[in-house]
C-alpha cells in the first residue's frame, strides 16, 4: 500500500478543519442567544474557517504533481 505524501496529509488535515470550524461557526450563529463564552467561540470558529479556506486555495494553487 502507497504512502500518502505530505501534501495530502497536510491537504487533509486544513481540510478537516475547515469543515470542523465551518459547521461550528454554522450551528452556533442558528443559536437564538450566546453566551461571552460562545461568542468568542464562534468568532474563533469563524476566523479559523476563514484562515482554513484561504490556506486550501493557496495550496491547491502551489501543488505541483511532481513533488510526491
Amino acid at each position: 500500500m502507497k504512502n500518502p505524501s505530505k501534501f495530502q496529509l497536510i491537504f487533509s488535515s486544513v481540510i478537516a478543519l475547515t469543515l470542523t470550524s465551518g459547521t461550528g461557526a454554522v450551528y452556533l450563529a442558528q443559536q437564538p442567544y450566546l453566551t461571552p463564552q460562545q461568542e468568542r467561540l464562534f468568532d474563533t470558529a469563524v476566523t479559523l474557517w476563514t484562515t482554513a479556506t484561504t490556506t486550501t486555495i493557496g495550496l491547491l494553487g502551489t501543488h505541483d504533481d511532481e513533488d510526491d
